[in-house]
């Protein structure tokens, strides 16, 4: 308030040497604070201007205005209802008048960045964003990303070679994992390991569905998840982390902040291990190996001038793995092997941010990034080595932004780069790269408060496939200040990965091999010379290289505030995708085993509807339920011999759309939130999984009705107590009723921890 004083009685001093055609005042809110960074537009005149730290601001009409004339202004803000104060022009020339803003509805005052490449309201994007704040991650004791992920409307953890996500019935390669805007690299079979990341030092989790290709590229096909990383705004602050758990589960956090008014840093550390555990009591193997992992990060941002800052983060993560593994010799003896594995993952990016006017932004950056994993197998009794593989990505990707706000009503974004990838790998004997070069565009227009529309594309020229364009139309509608409208149509692609082309790999034990599209020609020849080949069942003359895959998708939902304190939101989604490349039998070798390539294979469609209702009772309180409906089909063609209408024996083709593995139907979680000013806190989490088809048992490859796993349901729950402002002290369990399958490698059974933590 004094601050808020102070300011009045200098604008009025200041007041007294005003000249004609000037509007000078604050912004305030309820309690009189002054709010900074308020957009005020004067109406029919195209004239805007910005509040100031002191939530002031000065317009001059350049005597466009008669004074006899009502003036109208628009104020509109991050979090606030935008308001219009008419006045007659001749009142308050040389007056300082003051503007109250409401805050929004629903209290938001969430930024987002994933569905702009720019900051916005998330109640003003024109798509539907999920947002998981650091309170409720803190709150559910989760230690790593698909713990969070594995408890939101729409997204269901899923295994194949490590724990991914799925989102909208698409498997876990379609997904994009990013970091504070940088893609996370390194992924196995198409999944990438979401253990790999810790959410100890998480903002917020920003969740959008559906092809975002317009905006970021191949991967993007079924969505972005985006994890924004916390940035402390104290001169300095640190913490402390330590939890213990079922399964010797130990988990070290620490990060500490220091900042000047131009230097921001902030410094963050990670320790996670556990002895691992068994779901297979008839295994030698671990179903997950005793494991140690480190994760460190580093974030700068330097205030160099007024309009150039400089912005830097760096992060590592490195993990071994110890597990036992066995062979079987011909003679049916049985060998056991000593496993040892481990990851290596880094990425750094440099930005500098040049602001050479007001309104335009330049963001030129470079990101660079490795990711190598090591494969060792000895045997137990003689110490030689059975296999040792070495995988080595590397990734780098200069990349320059340009933002320009040409009025409150248009918004551009243009951006472009170049993305350079290698790889290094015995089985993969070329050590092929790719080169991607890119450009993309967005505008967002505003015409009224009420609606925006956004469109925009994005093209990408590949090394190794055609070319590819992906535009997005997007649109926002307030029908009313307590409903919201939101629809999206756009194309998404993934280009083929490396194993996809480049892949030259037979197994040492079962004998099988497998090669890229662009090596199947050469390998099938090599192993023919050799004479290792019974029978092609595909000529290779017919063989063609594979094309990127794509989709089509229309989304709409609708945001209705039922109340001040209920959200119900709903979203219909449909993505057609085409060219899928799948993996099939093109040779039989004289082992008896197969020769595998891939190919565009099938159409997919995916739909559905997801709805959430989300109620907060107070800010003590709150409770949501979240269900999704998902119809998941690829198309299948078949040839059959049948008698036509004549009565002749003729060949024909026939086609339909059957369910696809690991898809439920229905899946949906009810959570409940609870703290209090005296420090308690506690929540409940609730996931259900219904059916889903897991193994192909008589190899038509789609699920026929005596395929479905049954449905579960997990419960989750945690209790904490702050002590002295500084210490929390927290316990909890997870998978409450103790459910285990042994084909669901990601849930270990009952899982309880302690966890004590301090912030200075």
């Amino acid at each position: 308030m004094r601050t808020f004083f102070l300011v009045i009685i200098m604008m009025i001093l200041f007041t007294g040497s005003a000249g004609a055609q000037i509007i000078r005042g604050i912004v305030v809110n309820k309690d009189k604070e002054p709010i900074e960074d308020v957009h005020i537009q004067v109406r029919d005149l195209e004239i805007t201007t910005v509040s100031n730290t002191d939530g002031f601001f000065e317009i001059s009409l350049n005597n466009k205005a008669a004074g006899s004339e009502k003036i109208t202004l628009i104020t509109s803000r991050v979090g606030y209802e935008s308001a219009k104060h008419t006045y007659q022009l001749s009142e308050i020339e040389g007056e300082t008048i003051s503007l109250e803003m409401r805050p929004s509805i629903y209290e938001s005052e969430t930024v987002v960045v994933t569905a702009t490449r720019t900051q916005r309201d998330i109640e003003e994007v024109t798509i539907p964003v999920t947002v998981v704040p650091d309170r409720q991650i803190q709150s559910s004791g989760s230690l790593r990303l698909s713990d969070i992920l594995g408890e939101q409307t729409g997204l269901q953890v899923v295994n194949d070679h490590g724990t991914g996500i799925q989102v909208q019935g698409f498997a876990s390669d379609y997904t994009l994992i990013m970091i504070d805007g940088n893609p996370v690299i390194g992924r196995t079979a198409g999944t990438l390991d979401l253990t790999r990341i810790s959410v100890r030092n998480v903002k917020q989790i920003e969740i959008v569905k559906g092809p975002s290709s317009a905006l970021w590229g191949s991967d993007a096909l079924a969505g972005v998840i985006n994890i924004i990383t916390e940035n402390s705004a104290a001169p300095f602050s640190a913490g402390l982390t330590s939890r213990y758990g079922e399964n010797n589960t130990l988990d070290l956090s620490g990060d500490v902040s220091f900042n000047t008014s131009q230097w921001q840093n902030d410094l963050f550390i990670n320790r996670n291990s556990s002895g691992g555990y068994s779901l297979n009591p008839n295994s030698i193997s671990q179903t997950v190996p005793e494991f140690e992992n480190y994760t460190f990060s580093y974030n700068t941002d330097l205030e160099i001038s007024d309009r150039l800052i400089l912005d830097a983060s760096a992060r590592y993560f490195t993990e071994t793995q110890d597990n036992l593994s066995s062979i079987s010799s011909s003679d049916g003896d049985q060998q056991i092997l000593d496993s040892y594995a481990s990851q290596d993952d880094f990425v750094a990016k440099p930005t500098l941010t040049y602001t050479p006017v007001d309104r335009l932004n330049f963001d030129l950056s470079w990101m660079t990034s490795f990711y190598k994993t090591v494969t060792d197998l000895t045997f137990r009794e003689s110490g030689e080595v059975y296999e040792y593989t070495e995988f080595n990505q590397y990734y780098n990707k200069p990349e320059l932004q340009a933002t320009y706000r040409w009025t409150e009503q248009h918004h551009s974004v243009l951006g472009t780069g170049v993305v350079l990838e290698r790889l290094d790998a015995e089985r993969y004997p070329s050590q092929p790269n790719f080169t991607t070069q890119f450009v993309f565009l967005q505008h967002s227009w505003i015409p009224t408060q009420k609606f925006e529309v956004t469109g925009g594309f994005r093209f990408d020229s590949h090394s190794e496939y055609s070319s590819q364009i992906s535009p997005k139309f997007s649109a926002r509608f307030n029908l009313t200040d307590r409903i919201q409208l939101r629809g999206s149509i756009g194309r998404g692609f993934k280009a083929p990965e490396f194993r996809q082309l480049f892949l030259d790999f037979t197994n040492p034990t079962a004998g099988y091999s497998v090669f890229g599209s662009s090596t199947v020609t050469e390998g099938i020849e090599q192993l023919q010379s050799e004479g290792n080949i019974a029978q092609i069942l595909i000529p290779l003359s017919n063989l063609e290289e594979i094309k990127a895959e794509s989709s089509w998708a229309a989304n709409f939902g609708v945001d209705l505030d039922v109340t001040e304190r209920i959200r119900w939101r709903i979203n219909l989604f449909r993505n057609n995708v085409t060219d899928l490349i799948e993996t099939s039998p093109i040779a039989r070798k004289t082992n008896g085993q197969s020769v595998f390539s891939y190919f565009n294979l099938h159409d997919v469609y995916t739909q559905g509807i997801e709805t959430e209702v989300r109620w907060t009772l107070n800010p003590n309180f709150q409770a949501s339920v979240g269900y999704q409906f998902l119809d998941a089909r690829r198309l299948f063609e078949e040839e059959r011999t049948v008698q036509d209408e004549q009565g002749e024996v003729v060949t024909r083709t026939f086609s339909s759309y059957e369910p696809m593995f690991n898809r439920s139907k229905h899946s949906g979680n009810v959570k409940l939130f609870y703290d209090n000013e005296a420090g308690w806190g506690a929540s409940l989490r609730g996931i259900f999984r219904g059916q889903y088809g897991l193994y192909d048992s008589n190899g038509n490859s789609y699920v026929d009705g005596g395929e479905y796993e049954d449905s579960y349901m997990l419960w989750n729950a945690s209790a904490s107590k702050r002590l002295f402002e500084k210490f929390t002290l927290q316990a909890g369990v997870d998978n409450l009723l103790d459910h285990t399958d042994v084909n669901t490698p990601n849930l270990p059974g009952r899982l309880w921890y302690l966890q004590a933590s301090v912030r200075f």
